[in-house]
């Protein structure tokens, strides 16, 4: 089984390669080590969670947190805030 650190350092050479962006590095590296990606929630470091908050905050995934109602939503939105 994988460690966190283990896990981290592989998602941040990835990262820092340029050759992919948080998620998707994240992705591969559970390809890699067989991890089920639902079980990557335990193995994601505090500099990991930032990291795919701000892409996400950057407009690449963004979860809506409320209906127009005010009822919790569970979907995720595409928002690109440069268009």
């Amino acid at each position: 089984m994988i460690t966190r650190k283990e896990f981290t350092e592989q998602v941040e050479r990835l990262i820092i390669g340029g050759r992919t962006d948080v998620m998707t590095a994240i992705l591969k590296v559970c390809e890699i080590n067989n991890v089920e990606p639902e079980g990557a929630k335990r193995l994601l470091s505090v500099p990991l969670r930032e990291k795919l908050e701000a892409e996400g905050h950057d407009g690449i995934l963004i979860k809506r947190s409320t209906t127009d109602t005010g009822l919790p939503r569970e979907d995720y939105v595409v928002f690109n805030p440069k268009n």
